[in-house]
């Protein structure tokens, strides 16, 4: 877990050009306190979501939420897939079977030594319970984030990496994962296999807490942005978003979303005027 003085992100509102939004092809986004609003998708970032599909920009969700969740998420959102469990595993629309981005020799065997990663760090912080999610979960083991500190948090991340485990956590659950699992490179791999019609450049990666950092890892994508709400976090992390929105959760991601509809109706007005 990396600490680090904050600085000042800037305002989505001084952002780039409107060029840079109009190539914009694919949109990396958090779920849990970025897409949603109180924990609930609303009817008004469905409409967003609709809209920028509509428009030929693939919408890839990449959340630290089971497998189990994200499965259903994947068929039943407008978007082109789901990457779950902070870069374990990803769904992509209209194939039930999930790709695998983190090698495991034996589910098992891999279940059994996280199962006992979390006995060990249970046996120091006993208060800590094991999310109601888990048992829907491939690469990962989660418990409830409750009210652990930051201490306690720093402190477990250090347990896991003397155990030969990575460990992260956002607004809702902590995670015990395999070393060198996470969002940015799960991202950067389906770039490269998937969508390989897309570059980095014109991909934009959104979020709001501590499991979003590699999405905001320039290395990875060029550009991000943080929702509001990731202002409470930023002192905690190395990689900061490139801007930051106005508003909070969801509504942020509406904010971008607005944006980036706003250049590409520019770019069509300008492309039938023949300038």
């Amino acid at each position: 877990m990396h600490i680090s003085p904050g600085r000042k992100l800037l305002p989505l509102s001084e952002s780039l050009s409107s060029h840079h939004w109009q190539n914009i092809r694919l949109i990396a986004t958090d779920m849990d306190g970025t897409l949603t609003v109180a924990g609930k998708f609303t009817s008004k970032l469905v409409k967003n979501l609709e809209n920028l599909t509509a428009l030929g920009i693939e919408i890839l969700i990449v959340t630290g939420r089971s497998a189990g969740w994200v499965s259903g998420i994947s068929h039943l959102m407008p978007i082109a897939g789901a990457i779950a469990e902070n870069g374990g595993l990803c769904y992509v629309f209209d194939d039930e079977a999930p790709i695998l981005l983190t090698s495991i020799e034996n589910q098992t065997i891999h279940r059994q030594q996280l199962a006992a990663v979390f006995a060990q760090l249970k046996a120091k912080f006993p208060q800590i319970q094991e999310s109601a999610d888990n048992s829907f979960r491939i690469t990962d083991w989660t418990f409830d984030i409750a009210n652990l500190t930051l201490e306690e948090l720093q402190s477990m991340d250090c347990l896991c990496q003397e155990m030969g485990w990575g460990f992260t956590y956002s607004t809702v659950q902590c995670h015990i994962k395999p070393l060198g699992q996470d969002k940015g490179s799960a991202l950067l791999q389906l770039l490269q296999t998937h969508w390989t019609q897309i570059s980095p450049q014109n991909a934009i990666a959104i979020g709001d807490s501590p499991n979003d950092e590699s999405l905001f890892d320039p290395s990875y994508i060029p550009v991000s942005v943080g929702v509001a709400n990731i202002l409470q976090y930023t002192h905690q992390l190395t990689h900061k978003p490139t801007y930051v929105t106005s508003a909070a959760e969801g509504e942020g991601f509406c904010e971008l979303a607005g944006l980036i509809l706003q250049a590409k109706g520019d770019q069509g007005m300008t492309d039938t005027s023949g300038h």
